[in-house]
C-alpha cells in the first residue's frame, strides 16, 4: 500500500478546520460578546436584567449540559435549569451567588468515554442553542431554512447564490422575522456564553476527541474512503456555521442595543 502523506495531512487539516478551529472561533467570539453584554446589563440595570433578557437561552444552555452529561454516563448531583441570582448570598466558595442556572456532575476519571465526554458537555450549549435556532428558523422562516439546508448539497463547493436567492425571495410575514429576531436575541445572550467551568471541562476531553478524529481520518484516507467522511462533516458544519454567524450578528446587535439604552439612562 502506497501511503500518500500529503493527502493524509490535507484531510487532517480539513477535519481540524471544520471541527476544531471554526467551532472554537465562534465559541470564543460569542462568549466574549455575550459576556460583555451581561456585564453591562448587571452593572447598569441590575443582575436580574440578565435573566429577563436571556432566560430562554439560559434554559437551553443548561438543558444542553444536562442531556449531553447523561449521554456520556455522568452522574448528575444537582441541577437548576433556571434560577434567580442572589448577590446578597454566598455560595460554597464564599462568592456572591450570581448563578443563573447550573448542572453539577461527576464522572469516572479512569473511563475514557466519560473523560472525553467533558469536551462535549462543556461546549454543548453552543450546539444545543444552534439546534433550537435552526428549529425556530424552520418554524418561522421556512424559506430561509430551505436555503440553509440547500447548502449541504455541495458542502465542499458551496452554492451561495441559491442561499442569497432564498433570503431575497423569502415571502415569510414580517412579524415572523420580528418574533425570530426577539427569540434569537434572547437565546444568543443567555445561551451562547460559556463559563470558565465550561471551558475547563472541555479541555479535559479535548485530547481524546482529537485523537479519535485523527485516527478515523488517517484510516479512511489510507483506504481511500475519506470523501464521504469529509463531505458529511462539511455538510453539518456549514449549517452550524450559518446559524452561528446569525447568532453572532444578533449578539452584536444586542450588545449595541444594551449600550445604547444605558447611555440614554446615564445621560
Amino acid at each position: 500500500m502506497t501511503v500518500d502523506y500529503a493527502l493524509i495531512f490535507k484531510n487532517l487539516g480539513i477535519v481540524g478546520l471544520w471541527l476544531i478551529v471554526i467551532p472554537f472561533s465562534f465559541i470564543a467570539l460569542l462568549t466574549y460578546i455575550n459576556r460583555n453584554t451581561k456585564h453591562y446589563l448587571a452593572n447598569g440595570l441590575g443582575v436580574d436584567s440578565e435573566l429577563y433578557l436571556g432566560w430562554l437561552g439560559i434554559f437551553f444552555h443548561e438543558t444542553s449540559h444536562l442531556l449531553v452529561a447523561l449521554l456520556f454516563g455522568h452522574h448528575i448531583t444537582a441541577v437548576r435549569l433556571l434560577k434567580r441570582p442572589h448577590p446578597d448570598r454566598r455560595d460554597a466558595n464564599g462568592d456572591s451567588d450570581l448563578t443563573l442556572g447550573y448542572v453539577n456532575h461527576t464522572w469516572n476519571q479512569r473511563n475514557w468515554y466519560q473523560n472525553t465526554g467533558n469536551l462535549f458537555i462543556g461546549i454543548a450549549p453552543i450546539f444545543g442553542c444552534t439546534l433550537v435556532l435552526l428549529g425556530l428558523t424552520a418554524l418561522f422562516l421556512p424559506t430561509l431554512f430551505s436555503g440553509i439546508i440547500a447548502l449541504t448539497a455541495t458542502p465542499l463547493s458551496l452554492d451561495w447564490e441559491s442561499f442569497r436567492e432564498a433570503i431575497v425571495g423569502a415571502s415569510d410575514p414580517w412579524w415572523h422575522w420580528l418574533v425570530m429576531l426577539i427569540l434569537a436575541m434572547n437565546i444568543s445572550v443567555g445561551g451562547f456564553d460559556l463559563s470558565s467551568a465550561d471551558f475547563a471541562n472541555s479541555q479535559v476531553g479535548l485530547i481524546g476527541f482529537t485523537s479519535v478524529l485523527a485516527a478515523i481520518t488517517v484510516v479512511l484516507t489510507l483506504f481511500q474512503s475519506a470523501t464521504g467522511w469529509l463531505t458529511g462533516i462539511a455538510a453539518v458544519m456549514v449549517v452550524v456555521s450559518v446559524v452561528l454567524t446569525f447568532s453572532l450578528i444578533v449578539s452584536v446587535l444586542a450588545n449595541l442595543l444594551v449600550r445604547l439604552v444605558l447611555q440614554v439612562k446615564w445621560h
